[in-house]
């Protein structure tokens, strides 16, 4: 399971070194991007939403502490303060931060923090899937979202805005009307038992379909289909005929 992370630190010799440590010492941890300025980090923290923050304190043109102080409630990230004076220790608890760690910083410090911070935010994502799970339990089964679990996250999406699947070995390729395509490390057999009742139609070993996403049939040999995000999936010899009588329902 990988944390979204990012940087804060206005020199770049020192997020040099926390990037090359942490890839290291704590691989969980995925630098989704950086900033040298209070500023910066604020649009990127509004733009990535990470899960862990870690944070310079002293920055020109607005301190780690101001930067905490302007975001609006809830903090929904982990900070470890990355720091050279160790006199903002009891600033940084007060700042409700996960820990702190001194310049130069201790590779050992540095994972017993990281360690801290996953402590936190792995539950918080399982209690995520534990939620979905909940609330969608005693509903019909139209109204379900199917989750599809991705390294830094979990994506949701009702069976009706899903267009089409894609078999890719082990991994699946998902197809969701207004996002970009999402890759899915379980197979489409998973996905088969879950959609079968909601409309799809298994046109070919690879291709899963929204039936309600079709936009034409195409009359070539064994048949084509286009979807409504303008891709054009096959259809076996072998599905065919089965693939037809579905269309005609």
């Amino acid at each position: 399971m990988k944390i979204r992370s990012i940087l804060v630190d206005d020199e770049d010799k020192s997020r040099d070194n926390l990037r090359v440590l942490l890839a290291e010492y704590c691989p969980a941890v995925e630098i989704a991007g950086e900033a040298n300025s209070a500023a910066t980090a604020l649009k990127l923290i509004r733009q990535l939403e990470p899960q862990l923050i870690f944070l310079d304190i002293e920055m020109p043109g607005g301190s780690g502490f101001q930067l905490l102080q302007s975001l609006p409630a809830p903090r929904n990230f982990e900070v470890i303060f990355v720091t050279a004076y160790d006199h903002y220790g009891i600033a940084a608890v007060k700042a409700c931060a996960i820990d702190y760690v001194l310049k130069p910083i201790d590779a050992l410090e540095l994972s017993t923090a990281v360690e801290k911070a996953m402590a936190q935010i792995i539950p918080q994502q399982e209690n995520s899937r534990l939620r979905e799970l909940i609330a969608n339990m005693g509903k019909p089964i139209a109204e379900n979202r199917i989750a599809f679990p991705l390294a830094d996250k979990i994506i949701f999406a009702a069976p009706e805005d899903i267009i089409r699947l894609e078999a890719a070995g082990n991994y699946t390729h998902v197809y969701i009307s207004g996002q970009k395509k999402i890759i899915v490390c379980k197979t489409l057999k998973e996905y088969n038992d879950l959609l079968t009742d909601q409309h799809f139609i298994r046109t070919h070993q690879s291709h899963l379909i929204n039936s309600r996403k079709i936009t034409a049939w195409i009359k070539t040999e064994g048949g084509a289909i286009s979807m409504e995000d303008g891709s054009q999936v096959p259809v076996s010899r072998q599905r065919k005929e089965e693939v037809l009588k579905q269309l005609i329902k």
